[in-house]
């Protein structure tokens, strides 16, 4: 890796960026599956939406025997709407960054991290809640056994 082609970044007086030719090659390809990636979480959710609506319709017509109703059917669709949006940051990363690294501009580098720390930051957002709504349905159903 000593004789590498090196990609000069260079953006704002403070500083420079330079990414060798591998990395660039590594994060071309990073850019190529995150896109696939992209593509297959919106099949997801549209499938899920879909899914959610068809789910929903029947529960609603089994309503006297299924006391839930329709609700399954809303919880697909709010299920495929949370999903949409870290699928919508990747699709855009991914989008950016092949852009930035062929034309060399450093700011769609900079748009494309962008859209990636939105997905983890969103991403993240979601398993706090995920891990907190799991934390209070063990300590409930643990006051529920103690009770019973």
């Amino acid at each position: 890796m000593e004789n590498e082609n090196i990609i000069d970044l260079n953006h704002e007086s403070s500083g420079s960026l330079s990414i060798t030719s591998t990395a660039a090659s590594f994060l071309k390809e990073t850019a190529g599956w995150g896109k696939f990636l992209a593509i297959v979480g919106f099949v997801c959710v549209g499938l899920m939406v879909i899914g959610g609506f068809f789910v929903g319709s029947l529960m609603a017509t089994m309503g006297q025997e299924n006391p839930l109703g329709g609700s399954i059917g809303i919880i697909y669709v709010a299920m495929g709407a949370l999903y949409f949006f870290p699928a919508l940051y990747l699709f855009k990363y991914s989008t950016k960054l092949k852009q930035a690294l062929a034309t060399k501009n450093t700011e769609e580098l900079a748009a494309a991290f962008e859209n990636e720390k939105s997905m983890f930051k969103f991403m993240g957002i979601l398993m706090i809640i995920l891990l907190g709504t799991y934390a209070l349905v063990i300590v409930g159903a643990m006051l529920f056994a103690v009770a019973a």
